[in-house]
C-alpha cells in the first residue's frame, strides 16, 4: 500500500471509523502552501468593494443561504470569511473556517425568518448563558 503513494494520496476506508488519508509529507505540505497562498491573494484582491460584492455572488454557488442576507451583512459575510480564511491558511488549519461558515449561516435563518427586522425587540446578552432544553418541558 506504502508503494501506491508514488502515484497519489491512498484513502483507507474503515469500517465504523472516518477514512483516513496516507500522503507523502512534501505534497501536504505543498497543498497547504498554495492554499495558503491563494487565500492570501483573493484576501488582497477582494479589498476592492467592486470585487467583494462579485464575490458575495459566486459564494452563492457553495452557500445558497447568502441570498437571505441584507447587502451590508453579504459585505460582512465576505470579509468575515476571508479573513478566517486567510489565517487558517497561514496556520494550516481551517477548523475554524468552518465555524465561522456555520455561524453565518444560522445567522441567514435568522434573516430567512425576518429576525433582523425585529432587532429593536431583541435583548442581547453580554456573555453566554445556560438555557433549559425546551423539547424537556
Amino acid at each position: 500500500m506504502i508503494d501506491r503513494l508514488d502515484e497519489g494520496d491512498v484513502v483507507l476506508t474503515r469500517r465504523g471509523g472516518e477514512a483516513l488519508r496516507l500522503s507523502k509529507e512534501r505534497s501536504a505540505s505543498q497543498e497547504h502552501e498554495m492554499v495558503g497562498a491563494l487565500a492570501q491573494l483573493i484576501g488582497a484582491i477582494v479589498m476592492d468593494e467592486a470585487v467583494a460584492g462579485r464575490l458575495a455572488e459566486t459564494l452563492q454557488e457553495p452557500f445558497p443561504w447568502i441570498e437571505f442576507l441584507d447587502g451590508p451583512a453579504r459585505t460582512q459575510f465576505v470579509g468575515d470569511f476571508l479573513r478566517t480564511a486567510r489565517a487558517c491558511a497561514s496556520v494550516g488549519r481551517f477548523e475554524r473556517l468552518g465555524i465561522e461558515v456555520a455561524n453565518w449561516r444560522e445567522t441567514a435563518v435568522a434573516y430567512s425568518l425576518g429576525l433582523h427586522d425585529r432587532r429593536d425587540q431583541l435583548d442581547y446578552l453580554p456573555e453566554g448563558a445556560e438555557v433549559e432544553d425546551p423539547r424537556a418541558s
